[in-house]
């Protein structure tokens, strides 16, 4: 017997399918050696091949009659099929399971359900396959038609199998960014089972601690229940075991360094040494200019918190995570994704805050303070806002006390902010009868169309196209990968249309339909400069901010917006910062989000002062990101 080729169908756009079609050409020509006394395995080479054919998919060097032959013996596929099927017995199964190769192992059970061989197939002999294979019951669980047939054996075997408590928490408790495999766990599974395996498993010697880390930080739901107990284990044994992993060893370091010290011209000094990022500031300049306006755009202007757009830098973006980054490890369903560039980052605006703080209390200057006059001086003086009021801890108050404060101011202020949105003015009595949190997507702005988003798939393909770094547009034999993205090629050499390969051809032509690529006089490719710029921003930052941008720029993404490519949004924060907030102050929207405003609210909050000073940082830093987005409202509406 020929050696099975192992073509296998996985999708419509698998990168595979050239390859596997050129396969499936040798076999028709083998046809009569390889159907005749067929393996189990060339059965199921057999099933995938008629997907491909089911999927309509060909060669493009194949004839129409070369196309329709192969089709007329792939209609013979169903047939041999179910001949070989109906030879599989209660005697033969697990011999013909233990032939089976590993990348038809899901195609072994779905023909056993497709041909209703499990009909006649006893629950011991699945149980005795499962037993003798721990992966078998994974692909079992798949089949709906499988778990009710042999529900009592899965349900005996789950609780022994090695892999059970992780696969429950990566199924119900992980991101799954293509989808994930359907699992039907058995009833006859009881809650009780589950407990006890995830139980046991948050004590093992051998979990994993990116499971653990998902099962600590999981949101308790009706569909996977876990209970505070069962996050208390597993954040013990997480802990324990990243210790012991870590124990003695180094890995790449990379961070931030803040300094305060005499520059006498009052720039910054920026050095990158060892992955870490050095900053300098100058004291002269912080102490020549101590007029509180000039100390609050330390924060953008030195500081950067927000780029020159008003949008928040120290937000997650997923441009800056590496390929590593987004494909490995395990990441929680509802996780704030972050990577290296988000850590390093937080942990740079934070030793900006503490090197900040001590610098203007060494002036004797509380930040605590400048903030009270930004909200009840500086918005009434400068702009007629009536109203807002500011509570600052008093000196002397614990970490704790500052926390609980603050998180509190900052829910007062942002309520202050929806009343003068509402009437132009804070009306106290009807403030003191708010209630609720506030839901940061709700506050509006006083700008219109103050923010811009992708709306379509066609404008996301057109980013991913020009800029991602999975994107193969940028590579032609003529330049080699020299150039990481398509426009950066197009705007440093000469390039026509047949300098692309074949398989960049269709992508390529899509993008001149678009109106991002054009093709000149003499035709030589070129960017859509205001366009590319445009989809560049938005790429990077996964929002716009129409307010800052020149005319033509303006027009560009109205154009967008017109083709229902993006929307506009009318908000104080931008999606992108929403979700940051939610982040750091409540896990409304994800699981491993800080909590501080709960945490401290509730008094649930860590007793050690060190981390109760760190969260303080945390919350003066959105406290500042509060102020810059309101003196953008403002300033934008009536302008100086």
């Amino acid at each position: 017997m020929t050696k099975v080729r192992g073509i296998k169908f996985y999708s419509n756009h698998d990168m595979s399918i050239g390859w596997y079609l050129r396969e499936a050409e040798l076999f028709f020509n083998e046809w009569d050696e390889r159907v005749n006394d067929a393996d189990i395995n060339t059965i199921l080479e057999l099933y995938n091949i008629k997907k491909f054919f089911d999927a309509d998919i060909r060669l493009v060097d194949w004839t129409n009659d070369q196309f329709a032959e192969y089709k007329e013996k792939c209609n013979l596929i169903p047939k041999i099929i179910g001949r070989f099927c109906s030879t599989i017995a209660n005697s033969n199964i697990g011999a013909l399971y233990k032939m089976v190769e590993w990348n038809y192992l899901d195609d072994f059970w779905q023909i056993i359900c497709d041909y209703k061989v499990y009909e006649r197939i006893e629950p011991e002999v699945i149980a005795e396959m499962m037993n003798g294979d721990d992966n078998a019951v994974w692909n079992i669980l798949q089949h709906h038609k499988l778990v009710i047939s042999f529900g009592q054996v899965i349900a005996e075997h789950l609780p022994d199998n090695s892999h059970t408590a992780e696969e429950l928490i990566l199924y119900f408790l992980a991101a799954h960014e293509h989808g994930k495999r359907r699992l039907h766990y058995p009833i006859e599974f009881t809650q009780e089972m589950r407990d006890k395996v995830l139980s046991d498993y948050a004590e093992c010697e051998n979990a994993n601690p990116n499971s653990l880390q998902l099962l600590e930080q999981a949101q308790s739901t009706k569909e996977f229940p876990v209970s505070d107990r069962l996050k208390l284990k597993a954040r013990k044994n997480k802990e324990r075991l990243q210790d012991k992993l870590f124990d003695g060893k180094t890995g790449v370091l990379y961070g931030a360094q803040v300094e305060f010290k005499s520059i006498p011209d009052g720039s910054v000094e920026e050095s990158y040494k060892d992955n870490i990022a050095c900053f300098a500031y100058s004291r002269e300049w912080i102490e020549e200019n101590q007029d509180y306006a000039t100390l609050l755009n330390n924060f953008i202007y030195l500081f950067k918190y927000v780029d020159r757009y008003s949008r928040c830098t120290f937000v997650s973006r997923r441009v800056d995570l590496g390929v590593f980054e987004r494909k490995l490890g395990v990441k929680g369903k509802k996780d704030y994704i972050t990577g290296i560039g988000f850590t390093t980052r937080t942990i740079l605006s934070l030793l900006q805050m503490k090197g900040y703080v001590e610098e203007l209390w060494r002036l004797g200057i509380r930040l605590e303070d400048i903030f009270r006059w930004f909200f009840e001086d500086y918005l009434k003086n400068e702009f007629g806002v009536r109203g807002f009021t500011y509570t600052s801890p008093s000196e002397g108050t614990t970490y704790a006390e500052k926390c609980k404060l603050l998180a509190i101011v900052i829910d007062g202020v942002l309520k202050q902010y929806r009343l003068f949105c509402e009437d132009g003015f804070v009306d106290r009595e009807l403030l003191e009868l708010s209630s609720g949190h506030v839901v940061f997507s709700e506050l509006g702005s006083l700008i219109q169309n103050k923010y811009a988003y992708a709306n379509s798939e066609d404008i996301k393909r057109e980013m991913f196209l020009l800029f991602s770094d999975q994107s193969m547009m940028h590579y032609t034999e003529k330049t080699k990968s020299k150039y990481r993205t398509l426009p950066r090629l197009l705007l440093s050499e000469k390039i026509k249309k047949e300098d692309f390969a074949h398989y960049q051809q269709r992508d390529l032509e899509w993008l001149i339909s678009r109106g991002a690529v054009v093709v000149s006089k003499d035709n030589y490719l070129q960017v859509n400069r205001i366009r590319v710029e445009v989809l560049k921003d938005l790429f990077e930052n996964e929002v716009v901010c129409t307010t800052h941008y020149g005319e033509k720029f303006r027009h560009e993404v109205e154009t967008f917006v017109t083709e229902g490519d993006m929307c506009y949004g009318n908000t104080l924060f931008s999606r992108p910062e929403q979700d940051y907030l939610n982040y750091v102050l409540n896990k409304s929207e994800f699981s491993n989000g800080l909590d501080l405003r709960n945490k401290y609210a509730h008094d649930t909050c860590s007793s050690d002062e060190k981390i109760q000073s760190k969260d303080y940082l945390e919350l003066q830093k959105i406290m500042v990101l509060i102020t810059i987005k309101i003196n953008e409202e403002v300033c934008i509406r009536n302008p100086l």
